[in-house]
């Protein structure tokens, strides 16, 4: 075993002890990488024996003795006969670093679980589909590990045409080079390693490359503990008045990245801005065993450009929740909590996402009661419908949405469904088709429904879209046609439409069950709340 001498001055006073596991050229590119960073002394691990590979290594060895005569790179043996090979074979180390231009991700993920559990710094480059990988630096106290960067790299990230792209001697030596001179970096301290929480994608083809961060994974980690909400109206209390600021933005963003991103994108594409400005939102799954494959995705909408955003944002975090919901929720240790009874295989629960707790509640109340109407129409329900006449309509976006859905495909038939709950249900005939939603309130439910409408009539296609049901047909009830006052949706602060909508549950029997659903981190850090919301009876609480 080598005891690294440092020839950088940063020079730490400890030795550090390095391992080098690889073969072929990618490890002899790699051996060459950690001369020049200055890393003078370390072992050598081959996992192809093959004669040439030693001598290759050591004309290496030779050629660095010439600058540095102190160079030495020891081969060692891997201990094939021990309990656990590999976990006997880094032991001894203080750092281990990987190198495959195979794809050999199993052998991979073994090293590097023997190297969490010896507490040994781990550094991989592999090539992966048609790209190369490097990092993550994963030292014994890292949060982000490699399994964790693995389930959060999109599969589509590695795969982006049809061809075969050749591994290069080019691509084995710039990826020796990144991860080299990044272990060099940590052990001597002379600058903060890049590959720290990050990884390097390398294209494989025009040999091109960027650092990419990663956000440590739930299902590797663990998640944060789900909790009901028991003090939700001291909550509600404390975020009234709470200005509303742009920060999400800047949230959203982050989140965004076509390689390693919770939003593989957020953007507004090809989409037309007229009438109502959309914007795209494609969250990654977060339940993938990695790496991420992609959940469907949705067009949002909204009358500004910055409305559209804010509601696709939001949007996409709670598809990505509701999916890690699907399984924190139904796991024995989710349900064993005492702070709330266990989620029946048939409830449902509705995710909110918002920028204060209130906003939170009332979109994931919205949320059950959208997939409540859901359930009904697809399982063969055709809804009852009374046609009613528009009266006053004080709501601007209303007038709004219905006057561009009149102009593109003439005036819309406007009809009350049965109530969910003691909840307005709306639905909007347009174009052969039923566009309806249960809303919090009247506006709410007729502006969800007529903005589906509008937005199926602006694209014209099948795309996926975030809120609101549709329905191929409805039964018309031959009523005489009541008037129906939309009073304007803007006067009403989120927290008291919440107060109101606890109202009419009360009124119908049945409560609220809120769960604290911000299962990572960096939930809690970016949003006021994420909530998960129930409708039960006020017997089963």
């Amino acid at each position: 075993m080598q005891e690294n001498t440092f020839l950088s001055p940063f020079q730490p006073a400890r030795q550090v002890k390095i391992l080098a596991v690889g073969s072929g050229s990618f490890l002899l590119s790699l051996v060459t990488a950690l001369f020049e960073s200055g890393l003078s002394k370390f072992d050598v691990l081959l996992t192809d024996s093959a004669a040439a590979h030693r001598q290759r290594l050591a004309e290496c060895v030779e050629q660095a003795r010439a600058a540095h005569p102190e160079a030495s790179a020891k081969e060692i043996d891997f201990p094939k006969n021990a309990e656990s090979p590999w976990r006997e074979a880094v032991r001894p180390y203080d750092a281990v670093l990987f190198v495959s231009q195979k794809s050999r991700i199993e052998e991979l993920q073994v090293l590097h679980a023997a190297c969490r559990e010896e507490k040994k710094a781990f550094l991989p480059a592999i090539r992966a589909g048609q790209v190369g990988l490097a990092g993550p630096l994963v030292h014994p106290d890292s949060k982000g590990c490699w399994e964790s960067s693995w389930r959060r790299i999109h599969q589509c990230a590695l795969i982006k045409d049809a061809h075969s792209h050749t591994f290069s001697s080019e691509a084995g030596a710039l990826l020796a080079n990144v991860i080299a001179f990044d272990l060099a970096k940590s052990v001597t301290g002379a600058a903060k390693p890049e590959l720290k929480d990050q990884i390097f994608c390398l294209d494989l083809r025009t040999l091109e490359g960027s650092y990419y961060s990663f956000i440590p994974h739930p299902l590797i980690t663990g998640h944060l503990p789900i909790k009901q909400i028991q003090d939700l109206h001291e909550q509600i209390g404390r975020s009234m008045g709470r200005n509303v600021s742009n920060g999400l933005f800047s949230f959203f963003n982050g989140l965004t990245s076509a390689v390693s991103g919770i939003f593989h994108t957020w953007e507004e594409g090809e989409l037309g801005q007229l009438p109502l400005f959309q914007c795209l939102v494609q969250p990654v799954d977060p339940l993938s065993d990695g790496p991420a494959d992609l959940l469907p995705e949705m067009t949002c909408a909204g009358l500004t450009h910055g409305e559209a955003r804010r509601e696709a944002g939001l949007s996409g975090i709670e598809a990505y929740v509701s999916r890690l919901a699907t399984r924190a929720l139904t796991t024995p240790a989710s349900n064993q909590s005492s702070d709330y009874h266990k989620i029946g295989s048939q409830e449902h629960v509705g995710i909110g996402a918002g920028e204060t707790i209130d906003e939170a509640v009332c979109r994931g109340l919205q949320q059950w009661l959208e997939e409540d109407l859901t359930r009904q129409v697809s399982a063969g329900w055709k809804p009852s419908v009374i046609p009613v006449r528009l009266g006053e309509m004080e709501d601007e976006r209303c007038r709004y949405y219905l006057q561009a859905l009149t102009e593109m495909q003439g005036t819309p038939v406007i009809g009350l469904g049965e109530e969910r709950f003691g909840f307005p249900v709306i639905w909007v005939g347009a174009n052969g088709c039923w566009y309806g939603c249960a809303g919090l309130n009247t506006t709410w439910a007729l502006r969800l429904s007529l903005q589906r409408a509008l937005l199926r009539a602006q694209n014209e296609s099948t795309c996926l879209i975030a809120q609101g049901v549709e329905a191929p047909s409805v039964h018309l009830e031959e009523k005489a046609s009541s008037s129906l006052v939309i009073p304007s949706g803007e006067r009403s602060a989120q927290a008291e439409i919440l107060q109101l909508s606890l109202q009419a549950l009360k009124r119908n029997r049945k409560r609220l069950l809120t769960l604290d659903m911000a299962m990572e981190p960096f939930l809690r850090e970016g949003m006021g709340g994420v909530v998960g919301v129930l409708v039960r009876e006020e017997d089963a609480l």
